[in-house]
């Protein structure tokens, strides 16, 4: 009885659960999506790597980037941070080209296993709508897309809580699910 018990354990450690989980809010008065993201350290390490073969053409010290005693390695990460997020994590079924001119950083803290990140995404006048193809202003966009991790590995699971919304809606992206419909 304890064999088969110890087996199905084995099995759960041999399948990890990759999963984020993400909290978003329009701000009206900003024309601004507020995003909290949170992702497990590792995987906040693995898109460090991956965002450190991105370039950025300009590497001036972001005036939103959190400080510390080296402004330009710090700003050089956070730049290619919201260049990652821009490619992956935004409004409509793909980036605008100047998406990631439109991110915001605010800032990162960490939370014991995990690391919660903050940015704001400018979406005014962005096309988020499948009829608003010649991205003329929207209000509150209502399509969001999430790929992060997707070039890694296609099992992850990215929950989206739309706050502000009643009843509350949580969104689920996967490898077949990259662009969901969102109702603020």
């Amino acid at each position: 009885m304890l064999m088969p018990a110890y087996a199905l354990l084995g099995l759960l450690f041999l399948h990890p659960v990759h999963a984020t989980e993400a909290e978003v809010e329009f701000n009206a008065k900003s024309g601004r999506l507020e995003v909290a993201l949170r992702l497990d350290v590792l995987d906040a390490e693995l898109i460090d790597k991956v965002a450190s073969r991105i370039s950025v053409p300009d590497a001036k010290p972001d005036p939103t980037a959190e400080r510390d005693t080296d402004d330009e390695a710090v700003s050089l990460q956070t730049r290619r941070r919201l260049v990652y997020l821009a490619r992956n994590f935004g409004v409509g079924a793909k980036p605008p080209r100047d998406a990631a001119g439109r991110y915001h950083w605010v800032g990162e803290e960490p939370d014991g296993a995990y690391v919660w990140w903050y940015f704001e995404i400018d979406v005014a006048g962005v096309a988020s709508r499948p009829d608003d193809e010649g991205g003329q202003p929207s209000a509150a966009p209502n399509r969001l897309r999430c790929t992060l991790l997707r070039d890694h590995d296609s099992r992850y699971v990215h929950r989206v809580r739309l706050l502000g919304t009643s009843p509350p809606v949580t969104l689920q992206f996967d490898a077949r699910n990259t662009v969901r419909t969102a109702s603020w």
